[in-house]
């Protein structure tokens, strides 16, 4: 089946509420998880530990979550996730300006080491 992975970079819009910002977004991330096709999700920090000094986020996002996503048809999927959006909590902890980065990648192959 193919494969696709969905990345959104976000930032809380109080860092000294972090963790009720991520209290919500496990919620968020489970509700995500009901959705048929979306298989897994990991949730990510920006490390203080920059390989390029100075870009130690994704455009100034501090979290990252990923979600793997198994379907037979990656803009069905985008519309199924896009037209169930109300459906899900959301909080006024989650940075809106700038938006949430949000992106679909097609797997096109892998390597191990």
């Amino acid at each position: 089946m193919p494969r696709a992975l969905m990345l959104v970079a976000s930032s809380a819009t109080d860092p000294s509420r972090h963790d009720e910002f991520n209290a919500w977004y496990e919620q968020h991330v489970q509700e995500l998880l009901q959705l048929e096709g979306i298989i897994s999700a990991t949730r990510w920090e920006a490390s203080e530990h920059a390989i390029i000094p100075g870009l130690d986020a994704i455009e100034g996002r501090r979290f990252l979550a990923l979600y793997e996503i198994e379907c037979d048809d990656v803009k069905l999927m985008r519309d199924r996730i896009n037209s169930t959006s109300g459906d899900r909590t959301h909080s006024d902890l989650l940075e809106l300006d700038p938006l949430p980065i949000t992106m679909l990648f097609e797997h096109r192959g892998e390597w191990r080491a």
